[in-house]
């Protein structure tokens, strides 16, 4: 294998090359959905959150995919402490259009999750972007 192997680009339309009806999706969106609460307690409504999420993300990309749960922790710096949680992570690659349309339905439901799960922080990932919402909107019912 020569040496100047690894910077050769490939010069080739993949798309075309596969038949895909659209160009790419690159747009990446990742929801993080907690399983405890900001003190560590067990939500207990896990997939209940779940399923709003890939329910919102769906249209957006038109399909979503749901990780099995993963192990992740998060810094508690008031009591100098990391809480383990297993977050289920919910993508979709979004398409322009739709994703624009649905914003405001995302936070939302983002600023609802956090409040209504008595979160610290809430995250999303965007385009290689993480987003941490600490401060959340309040209740409409308010």
């Amino acid at each position: 294998m020569p040496d100047d192997f690894a910077e050769e680009e490939l010069d080739l339309d993949v798309g075309n090359a596969l038949g895909a009806s659209e160009p790419a999706s690159v747009q990446v969106l990742t929801l993080y959905i907690p399983d405890k609460d900001r003190e560590g307690n067990e939500l207990g409504t896990q997939r209940q959150w779940v399923l709003q999420a890939a329910g919102l993300l769906a249209p957006m990309g038109r399909g979503v995919t749901i990780m099995p749960p993963v192990e992740g922790g998060w810094y508690d710096e008031a009591d100098d402490r990391t809480v383990w949680e297993h977050p289920v992570l919910v993508y979709t690659y979004i398409i322009p259009e739709p994703f624009l349309e649905r914003l405001g339905e995302l936070r939302e439901f983002l600023h609802r999750m956090g409040r209504e799960t008595n979160q610290g922080e809430v995250v999303c990932e965007f385009d290689g972007q993480f987003y941490r919402i600490t401060s959340f909107d309040p209740s409409e019912e308010a």
